[in-house]
């Protein structure tokens, strides 16, 4: 198992896509910190100079937005946009990550060479989950400079600072939220033997999966016991962050449709239940598979 384990991490070291994605989360976080100020600080210049009419509630909405790019709301905002990016670059680094083992016919190799199919799909997994701990890291790291960047720029308060603690529970509920949809990818690209396809088929389920929940959320609130057991609308509870007396960005007030979402425990255990069933259906797939024509 240990060799299985260190041959996978060796290989996802020596591939570009994880240090691609890595490269994205670091730069992407910073440059929506900086693009969002820009946009929000020159609409506020607007509505000073009387460029922009100054309509009830707008500059407040306005100044809102700024404030949730200070240091201190990270745990909210920069956490939010790893999650956002981290959903989808995710599903892509897990179907390529197994479903590439089909197309290069490695599987088949490792198989000839004494690995069981057990250690590989668990290495595989392993080494996914490391990564996805790594990605977050980084993305936080980055959030973190990027909201720094921009209170030296625009002249934000920065005390009393990034509440650490805070930060590494939003950053440690957003892995456990990317988990399952993982899962998900790794359900695709092994059934359907091909990274593409997997990658495909992943994303399609993540978009559509959320845009059908919202839309009938929206609708008609009595949907949402329905949709509560879907993937979305839980992962969206396992992440919502609230700072003091402020609404995070994956959270609305008590009127809002975020105020349906299921509590967190029963999103924990529909996100864990989603994905035991993801896993075993991939396992049960590839324990039958034959790879000799892989």
């Amino acid at each position: 198992m240990l060799r299985l384990l260190r041959s996978e991490a060796f290989r996802l070291q020596r591939r570009w896509m994880p240090w691609v994605l890595l490269l994205i989360i670091a730069v992407g976080a910073v440059l929506v910190y900086l693009l969002i100020y820009t946009s929000v600080n020159a609409q506020l210049q607007a509505i000073r100079n009387g460029t922009i009419p100054d309509q009830p509630g707008t500059r407040t909405a306005i100044e809102q937005t700024v404030r949730q790019l200070r240091p201190d709301r990270v745990q909210a905002f920069g956490v939010s946009i790893v999650n956002g990016i981290g959903s989808i670059m995710l599903i892509v680094l897990a179907a390529s990550h197994i479903g590439t083992e089909f197309g290069w016919g490695t599987l088949r190799t490792l198989l000839a060479h004494g690995a069981s199919r057990s250690g590989f799909f668990v290495a595989k997994l392993a080494t996914l989950l490391i990564f996805a701990a790594v990605f977050a890291l980084v993305g936080v790291v980055a959030s973190i400079a990027g909201s720094y960047l921009t209170a030296a720029i625009g002249g934000l308060e920065t005390s009393p600072g990034v509440d650490l603690p805070a930060v590494a529970s939003a950053a440690a509920r957003g892995v456990f939220a990317f988990v399952p949809y993982m899962a998900l990818a790794v359900v695709f690209a092994v059934w359907s033997r091909s990274a593409g396809a997997g990658i495909a088929a992943g994303l399609v389920a993540y978009f559509a999966e959320s845009i059908v929940a919202g839309i009938l959320v929206s609708l008609n609130r009595d949907f949402a016991t329905v949709v509560n057991y879907g993937l979305s609308r839980n992962v969206a509870s396992i992440t919502r962050v609230t700072v003091g007396a402020s609404v995070g960005p994956a959270e609305g007030g008590a009127g809002s449709v975020a105020s349906t979402l299921p509590d967190q425990g029963q999103a924990a255990l529909v996100l864990v239940t989603y994905t035991a069933l993801f896993l075993a259906l991939a396992w049960w797939r590839l324990r039958a598979r034959d790879v000799t024509v892989s």
